[in-house]
């Protein structure tokens, strides 16, 4: 008889799908447009990602009164204006002229202070008529509102000017100091100022940098790569990429409450300056690098035992179908952290029809979660000498802002024709909080249009092997295409059989150790021996193909079609035995249209070995059917992904009825075996606590007979992806009839069976619960006489109030 308990785990283990956190991009919305400025600085401080030509800036900064917060917007030869993004209105505007232009975005804190809500705006002024040429660039202007007033008291609210002893190339704030603005240079000088801009503390600059790529300010709480600092004082953590000669490194800076500046160190990563077009970087240490080839690059940032190092997280991408500027330009693409291994990338992409693009990827699996299009704004002017420049902005933690400005060359800055006009954007998004393995499977395929596809060369270019392994794969490949394949067996084995001495005498670990193979060389390996360009009848080295498959190293992924597909190819059917062992990502259509060929091959009664048939050092015939169809059932798959590729390769109803009455025969077999109902002596042992428990009951299947599970799973996908076909076939009726006939009686066993639930229940909560108690620590918890019991009883309702107790309240 069938085990109920087996057929209710059978059929949970089938539907249980573990849940995702989607990630999406919503259609953007324009927060405010303004026009640009003829009476831009001259574009030779590079450097940063908004610096130079850049018309128009934004921050983000929180406020009590809007959800979404404040967007702060300084337009050149404008002024600085605040919007609330939630209504969309401006909340400030300070009106500078025309001939005031920003060193750097302007910032703004919003604090309560009793019942006035205050605004503070600080900007940074590189040319205005009321800034000497001598203090460009050097002077801070302050604005304070209280948004709780009437607004013709904002209206008179006049600046406050200071200069600071270096040029200005950013302002950054910090939530865990409050009351302290930082000022860097472009040389890496950093100034400390309270909120009336008094400065109180002055960093020199290092002196082997000459400038400042990009800078990060996050408080000490959030950064999760600096355990120690997080926890130990109250401050913030300034992460400054720096350019150094030919050099890229990355400086950590400890700022604390009391004003005081640390050192922590530095690291070096093997990138030049001059070919960084953007970088990101989170509070948990992810930083990604996008170089000007498209090469997009990422390093895991830590701080421990007082030294900062950088390790590569995975293996570079390499981006195309985007448009990458030259080397003098810096429009073009933007990143942008999102936390965790979240980057956002907004670029153009390289058609006749440019249009931008967001892409929301995780560089910690290299896979695209979301993406969002939209066409380039008719109030960018589309011209020769005129072109777009992307800049995200952080904002709230489901919103980011994305600036679309032009960027203009300063020969053709001052040339006539229809101005054009820079837009402020708001993106609206969903992003996963942490990087997990879930998120990202199934996800392989969506980014593969905007990533460079690897040819065996390019391969090797980008990862070589060590001269032994490029060695040894250039004598096997030179020997399979004089097809000896057992020349290239004692090859592999004997450059295997020296790298595991190797291992083993490196390592201090007891007991022999394998080659250690590397993902690369085992997928160059396996092209190399397999050949799949090559004819069927051609050798090939099945003995390496069985080595990789016993220690578990082959993916699904590493052949084009998949591993089943080219190892039926070449007739090797011992290798996809041992493939559904020791390969974990067989995708459920390779597997049937394996099982379809065997069911076509034993149809037709061809036999495989014939005049034609290939010579392989090692093979096998093909199966019989339900050799095989024990395999395919025994393996691990989702309903979905199975009924869909059943439907596919299995059409015809003389194809499936073989399969039907195989499952038929064994679903027969398991109703046949009697179910116990109280186990014997033997089943029952002890555990280490004394209490009897039944002892683990081995009734997994065998290959022969595949588990009761397993079966009924298969056998109720299949019908579902072909019952309207069966039931047109009049041969298939008498084994549908049989299986009615098996699993009716079952069902109704099982009702009956429920009804023991109840009376059971009881005995089996008293069993769980002694096995529980059994495995505790009884000297943590002294059991005592009744009357202690009861005295602590009384003491913990006298405590709480219990359950079904009132308490009254007066007040």
């Amino acid at each position: 008889m069938l085990d109920p308990q087996k057929i209710t785990s059978g059929i949970t283990n089938s539907i249980a799908l573990k849940m995702r956190v989607g990630a999406s991009i919503s259609e953007p919305f324009v927060l405010s447009t303004y026009a640009s400025s003829k009476q831009l600085p001259k574009s030779g401080s590079g450097g940063k990602k908004q610096r130079g030509l850049t018309n128009v800036f934004a921050t983000h900064g929180k406020a009590s009164g809007s959800s979404d917060g404040y967007a702060t917007v300084a337009a050149q030869g404008d002024g600085v204006h605040v919007v609330d993004i939630s209504t969309l209105h401006p909340v400030i505007s300070h009106t500078l002229g025309p001939s005031t232009t920003f060193a750097c975005p302007a910032i703004t804190r919003n604090v309560e202070d009793g019942v006035d809500s205050i605004c503070t705006t600080y900007a940074a002024i590189s040319t205005s008529s009321d800034v000497t040429l001598e203090d460009s660039g050097r002077t801070i202007w302050m604005w304070k509102d209280n948004l709780s007033g009437p607004l013709e008291d904002r209206a008179s609210q006049k600046k406050k000017a200071v200069v600071i002893q270096h040029q200005i190339s950013g302002l950054y704030t910090c939530d865990e100091i409050p009351t302290r603005i930082f000022a860097q240079s472009l040389q890496a000088e950093l100034s400390i100022l309270d909120e009336e801009l008094n400065v109180k503390n002055t960093w020199p600059a290092p002196k082997d940098t000459s400038s400042v790529i990009r800078t990060f300010l996050y408080s000490h709480t959030l950064c999760s790569f600096s355990p120690s600092l997080s926890t130990s004082q109250t401050g913030a953590l300034l992460v400054s990429v720096d350019a150094s000669k030919n050099s890229t490194r990355v400086r950590l800076l400890s700022l604390d409450d009391e004003d005081r500046v640390s050192e922590l160190g530095s690291s070096s990563i093997p990138i030049k300056p001059d070919q960084i077009l953007d970088l990101s970087c989170s509070p948990s240490g992810f930083m990604s690098f996008l170089s000007r080839d498209g090469t997009w690059s990422s390093y895991r940032l830590t701080y421990k035992d007082s030294t900062v190092e950088l390790s590569v997280v995975s293996e570079p991408l390499r981006l195309t179908g985007l448009t990458f500027p030259s080397k003098a330009s810096t429009e073009g693409a933007s990143l942008l952290s999102l936390g965790s291994s979240h980057v956002l990338l907004s670029a153009l992409t390289a058609s006749t029809t440019p249009e931008i693009v967001l892409l929301l990827w995780d560089l910690q699996y290299s896979v695209l979660l979301a993406s969002q299009a939209l066409p380039i704004p008719s109030t960018l002017a589309q011209a020769a000498d005129v072109t777009v420049q992307l800049t995200l902005v952080p904002a709230s933690s489901s919103q980011v802002v994305l600036i679309l400005s032009p960027h203009t060359s300063d020969a053709t800055r001052k040339s006539k024709g229809t101005p054009s006009r820079s837009s402020v954007l708001v993106v609206p998004f969903t992003c996963p909080e942490h990087s997990t393995i879930a998120n990202a499977m199934g996800q392989a395929s969506s980014g593969a249009k905007w990533i460079e596809r690897e040819t065996a060369s390019s391969s090797a270019g980008v990862a070589p092997h060590d001269p032994a392994r490029t060695k040894v794969l250039s004598t096997m490949k030179t020997a399979m295409d004089k097809n000896l394949p057992q020349a290239a067996n004692v090859a592999f084995f004997e450059w295997e059989k020296r790298e595991s001495k190797a291992t083993a005498e490196a390592s201090t670990e007891a007991g022999s150790l394998q080659a250690v193979l590397s993902h690369g060389f085992v997928r160059d390996l396996l092209t190399t021996v397999l050949q799949p360009s090559k004819p069927a009848n051609a050798p090939y080295s099945s003995e390496v193909v069985r080595y990789l498959l016993n220690r578990k190293l082959l993916s699904s992924s590493m052949i084009d079609g998949g591993l089943l597909s080219a190892l039926r190819y070449k007739n090797d059917w011992q290798s996809i035995e041992l493939a559904f062992d020791n390969v974990i990502d067989l995708s459920e259509g390779e597997i049937i249209e394996s099982l379809q060929f065997v069911v076509a091959r034993h149809r037709t009664t061809v036999t495989p070995q014939d005049g034609n048939a290939m010579e392989v050092d090692s093979t096998t015939d093909v199966p019989s059917v339900p050799t095989f169809l024990s395999l395919c059932v025994s393996y691990t798959t989702t309903p979905p992904a199975l009924r869909l590729a059943l439907r596919r390769s299995l059409k015809e109803a003389e194809e499936i009825l073989p399969v039907l009455r195989i499952l038929e025969n064994w679903t027969k077999q398991w109703t046949k075996r009697d179910i116990k109902l109280l186990p014997s002596k033997k089943e029952i042992v002890k555990d280490t606590h004394g209490i009897p428990v039944l002892k683990k009951q081995t009734t997994e299947g065998t290959r022969d007979l595949p588990s009761l599970p397993n079966v009924l799973s298969f056998l109720q996908t299949l019908l579902d992806a072909s019952f309207l076909i069966l039931l047109q076939h009049a041969p298939a009726h008498p084994v549908l009839r049989s299986i009615q006939e098996q699993i009716e009686p079952e069902v109704s066993l099982i009702d009956d069976m429920e009804q023991l639930r109840g009376p059971l229940e009881t005995f089996a909560k008293a069993h769980t619960k002694a096995v529980k108690e059994a495995g505790q620590d009884k000297r943590k918890k002294p059991v005592g006489d009744w009357r202690q019991r009861r005295k602590q009883a009384h003491e913990q309702a006298g405590l709480s109030v219990g359950l079904y107790q009132l308490e009254e309240l007066v007040l």
